[in-house]
């Protein structure tokens, strides 16, 4: 008698079980293919580059936050400017520090935003200048694509300084805009404010 019932259990067991395993093995063979075509479109979509602005110990301790900050949103607003892709830090909204930030956190936050590259931009204030801007291009294999570098002594003020450098940096910049490393919008993924 438990042998008849254990079959049967058996028997209601594979009843249930088999109808159900075409649907799982249907669900995990879409799923691949569903993915596969999403992760290769993305892939091959919008190129974006990842921004982060790095204040200097330097720059900390002989300069003021409000210049770092100013630094900061020109050069956002530049690249915007320019239609340059950029990558966000959807998590939390990390794109600059005032303290020295590893390089290995900065890729870490650029793979997290799906960037295809780097833009590494260091403001420093050497002893001799008002301010100086780095900026490095890197991809997402930390090889160096391309580097300028500007900086301005002159002036009675660190706001002429300020100008200077930002006006010397758009110059800059401006060669490399659609190149290796700063890609530009496409007309698909233009950002919500300029469609409407």
């Amino acid at each position: 008698m438990r042998t008849v019932c254990s079959l049967i259990k058996t028997a209601v067991l594979l009843l249930v079980a088999f109808p159900a395993m075409p649907s799982i093995a249907q669900e995990q063979s879409m799923s691949p293919q569903s993915a596969g075509p999403a992760s290769a479109a993305a892939t091959a979509g919008q190129q974006k580059v990842f921004v982060f602005v790095q204040r200097t110990d330097r720059h900390g301790k002989y300069s003021s936050p409000e210049v770092f900050h100013n630094v900061l949103q020109d050069i956002f607003a530049y690249l915007k400017s320019k239609n340059v892709a950029i990558a966000v830090d959807e998590f939390g909204g990390r794109d600059h520090a005032e303290s020295a930030t590893p390089l290995d956190t900065v890729f870490s936050i650029a793979a997290d935003a799906n960037a295809n590259s780097v833009m590494y931009v260091l403001v420093d204030r050497p002893l001799t200048k008002w301010l100086k801007i780095s900026v490095q291009s890197f991809d997402m294999n930390r090889k160096q694509l391309w580097m300028e570098e500007v900086s301005s002594g002159g002036g009675l003020s660190g706001s002429h300084g300020f100008e200077v450098c930002t006006k010397k940096i758009h110059a800059q910049i401006d060669k490399h805009v659609g190149q290796d490393g700063m890609p530009i919008l496409t007309a698909e993924t233009e950002p919500v404010e300029k469609k409407q």
